[in-house]
Order: C-alpha cells, then sequence, then structure tokens
C-alpha cells in the first residue's frame, strides 16, 4: 500500500513538473491553455506530448482532416458537376423549352480562386451555340435541389455568417456565395448588392470594429460599429447563390444575343445531350482550401463524400458522421472530441492534439502522403502561414495549416526535410490567452526555431 501511495505521489509530482515546463512562452501563456504533439515519424516515438488529450477548440486545422477525410474517401479523379439540359425540342434555331441548369454543391463555379478557368456562363453560351440554339421561349431555371436546403451548421454563430467565411453550402454555389460591398461612415452605401437590403449603421471613430449581422435566410444585412477611414470594403455572405447564377446567366444571354421568354415552360423532354460543366478535381480544391483556409471549399469538399447517398443524407451532420465513422474504422481514438462541420467555424468544436496527430501521422504512413503533405502550405511562403517564419532558417521547412479565431491560434503539419518529405508530425493549440493572437504566433515561431533549427 505504502508503494502504491509512493507511486501515485510521484507521478502527480512528475505531471507537476511537466507542466511546469512548458516549452511554448507568451505574455499569460502560463493561464493559457496550451496542448503540443510531435511525433518522430520514422522512430515513431512521440518527442513531445504537453496536454496531448485536453481537448482544445481547433478552429481551422480542422480543415486537416476534412482533407484527409476527402482524399481516402474520394478518388484523385473527382470533380463536382453542374449540368446544363434544354428541355423540350429545338427547331429554327429555338428552343421550344427551358434551359435547367443542376447543380450538385460545386463550391468552385464561378469562385475567383481559380481564375484561369473558363467561366461557366461563357461556357454556357458556347454550349448553346454548339447545339443551334439563339433563342430560348421558356427560361432559365435553376435546380439546387442535389443538396438539403440547410447550408450552414446550426452550431455556427449568427454573428460569423454575415460574413463570407460564414457562407452557407447550397446545392448551387456562386462566385464564393459571397459579395463585395463599400459602405461610407456617412451611412450611405458606394456600391449595392442584388442580393440584400443594407441598412448602414457604421460611424467614423478612433478604431475600427465592424459588426455584421443577417438572419439565416433573411436579406437584411445590418453593419454596426466604427471605422477609421471615409470607407469601408468587405465580403458578405448571398443568401441565394441560385439566385445571383440565375440573374448573371440572363445577363449572359444578353450580352450574346440570345432570347428568353422569361417563363417557364413546364416543358420536361431531352431536346439535345446535356453540357456537364467539371469543377477542378479534388486536390486543385483542396490544396486552395488549405492554402487560402477556405471555408465554403471545406464543407463542400466534406458533403461530397455523402453524395452518392439520397439527398435527405446529404446534410452537414450526415457527412460529420460519415467522418467520424470512417476514422474510427482506421483505428482512431475521439475521446475529446466534437466533431460539427469540416471547417472549423464552430466555436464549440473539439479536438485533441493527440487525435490530430494521429490523423497527421496516420496520412503520412500511407501511400497517400506526397499528396496529402502538398495540400499544406509552406511556413514564410505562401496563404495564411506567410508571416509565420518569414526569413528565418525554417521558412519553407514546415508545412502547416493555421486556425484561428477569438482566444484561439492552432497549428498542424508537418517538419520536412530537404527533399520534402514530412520527419516529424507538428501539433500546437493554443486556447483562452489573453494577449494578442499576434504575439501568440510570435511565440509559437521561437518555439519552433528552438525545437527544430
Amino acid at each position: 500500500m505504502k508503494r502504491f501511495c509512493f507511486a501515485i505521489a510521484m507521478l502527480v509530482a512528475l505531471t507537476v513538473e511537466v507542466a511546469a515546463a512548458c516549452p511554448l512562452k507568451f505574455p499569460g501563456s502560463e493561464v493559457s491553455r496550451i496542448g503540443i504533439y510531435v511525433e518522430n515519424l520514422s522512430t515513431g516515438k512521440i518527442e513531445t506530448s504537453y496536454n496531448a488529450d485536453m481537448s482544445f477548440t481547433p478552429a481551422s486545422v480542422m480543415k486537416c482532416i476534412t482533407s484527409a477525410t476527402a482524399q481516402i474517401s474520394l478518388r484523385p479523379d473527382f470533380c463536382f458537376k453542374t449540368t446544363v439540359r434544354p428541355l423540350g425540342y429545338i427547331a429554327s434555331g429555338i428552343l421550344h423549352g427551358d434551359l435547367l441548369v443542376t447543380g450538385s454543391g460545386d463550391p468552385t463555379l464561378g469562385s475567383r480562386h481559380f481564375p484561369d478557368k473558363e467561366k461557366f456562363p461563357a461556357a454556357v453560351i458556347s454550349y448553346l451555340r454548339t447545339i443551334g440554339v439563339d433563342s430560348i421561349q421558356g427560361d432559365v431555371i435553376i435546380d439546387d435541389t442535389e443538396l438539403p436546403p440547410i447550408g450552414i451548421s446550426p452550431f455556427w454563430l449568427q454573428e460569423d455568417i454575415a460574413w463570407e467565411y460564414g457562407a452557407g453550402l447550397f446545392g448551387i454555389n456562386y462566385r464564393d456565395n459571397s459579395f463585395p460591398l463599400t459602405v461610407r461612415a456617412d451611412g450611405e452605401n458606394e456600391t449595392m448588392s442584388d442580393q440584400v437590403e443594407v441598412v448602414n449603421r457604421i460611424t467614423r471613430g478612433k478604431r475600427g470594429n465592424v459588426v455584421a449581422m443577417r438572419g439565416y435566410d433573411s436579406s437584411v444585412l445590418t453593419l454596426y460599429g466604427t471605422i477609421t477611414s471615409p470607407s469601408y470594403t468587405a465580403r458578405y455572405s448571398m443568401p441565394s447563390p441560385s439566385f445571383t447564377l440565375y440573374r448573371h446567366l440572363l445577363d449572359a444571354l444578353d450580352g450574346a444575343g440570345v432570347a428568353y421568354g422569361g417563363a417557364p415552360s413546364g416543358a420536361t423532354e431531352k431536346a439535345a445531350e446535356p453540357m456537364v460543366y467539371r469543377s477542378p478535381v479534388r486536390d486543385e480544391i483542396l490544396r486552395s482550401l488549405m492554402v487560402h483556409s477556405n471555408n465554403l471549399f471545406a464543407e463542400g469538399m466534406l458533403r461530397a463524400t455523402v453524395l452518392e447517398k439520397p439527398v435527405n443524407k446529404r446534410g452537414i451532420d450526415d457527412a460529420v458522421a460519415a467522418e467520424i465513422a470512417l476514422w474510427q474504422q482506421n483505428g482512431l481514438c475521439l475521446d475529446g472530441c466534437r466533431w460539427q462541420d469540416g471547417c472549423g467555424l464552430s466555436p464549440v468544436q473539439k479536438l485533441t492534439p493527440h487525435c490530430l496527430g494521429n490523423v497527421l501521422s496516420f496520412m503520412a504512413k500511407s501511400g497517400k502522403s506526397a499528396d496529402y503533405v502538398g495540400l499544406f502550405p509552406r511556413v514564410g511562403v505562401e496563404g495564411t502561414v506567410r508571416p509565420l517564419l518569414a526569413k528565418t532558417p525554417l521558412s519553407g521547412k514546415l508545412a502547416l495549416k493555421s486556425g484561428t479565431m477569438n482566444s484561439v491560434v492552432c497549428y498542424a503539419g508537418y517538419k520536412l526535410d530537404g527533399n520534402e518529405k514530412p520527419t516529424h508530425v507538428v501539433v500546437i493549440m493554443v486556447n483562452g490567452f489573453g494577449c494578442s493572437a499576434s504575439a501568440v504566433r510570435k511565440g509559437v515561431a521561437s518555439y519552433l526555431l528552438s525545437r527544430f533549427n
């Protein structure tokens, strides 16, 4: 009994000693929640494990798991398909019927992140010319029913869904489901949107702090707060991407001289072989979402893993459940974890550094290692981690995904060797800090330099 009590006492003492030796330092780090997991991939040894089984809000490092899930679940040549079907019959250049556009949840349709891809309206005009149509008796019909109508997670905050990063995912997505808007501090709007009614309550102040609010499925966008300059420009989420696509297609028809009736004809028979517009392939989308931390792309790629299911089983909850089942089948322990979306926007989502580290280790040791590691932005070089470790000996030598929200700074990825191969799994999660996020990032950079330089 004495030996047992002595062992317990030594274990407690060791735990206190380890806790007192947190290697990550920044102002207030002693009262912040910090988790670190570092694994040597060649030996399998866990070289650093500090609070590795504690639950943390991950923010955008959740995209590491979403991307891994997509690479496991989807073929390398996977792409989303948007189909254009002429319904009715064609005679003397007139489509006696409607043009039906059916989406499959493609988050990249019209995205500014793929500027070299042929624009969808231009592709539709080229297709109409190919099949000999210069007039549509009926209308353009947008079918966005391939995904459930609720495009956001119920765990996202209302204050987030008005901004571009909180845009929902629908059966039809267009132009990143967002629009730019410029407002002035005198209450006027320099640019307007045909999507929303803008209530501008922004004033001039010494500090910039803008709050945007729009209820889900609402067309009223209200802006509060102060700006330091005469005007302010930002991107906000579209309440109805299918409406914007419809308007842009009509503009394209007008520009091409293709007349249209403007009222659906009700035709159902096929007038010609459909046009299939394909998105970029799997890893092109995943690379963009990891480098730019694109929430819409993350939600789209997670939802792509359940597209083969019935429509009523393609919701965000269904995709998350399938993702959890996939990783449990691969032996991942989810103790202390709570998954709710693919992008990490939910503030009550939880991951442990150990769990995230195990996913990274699994992928690095799999046959998909090069493809997966290649998705991550290089520190000091690109994407959201471009400022981290820039102009230091580690610039370009770590491939990390960042995650940031209020009182959350996280990084996850790999240390690379000279041949761009991963040598270590690296997970750093910080929650509940009282200093600035930049101070935390500075502390992370110092830790990584001391650890790997």
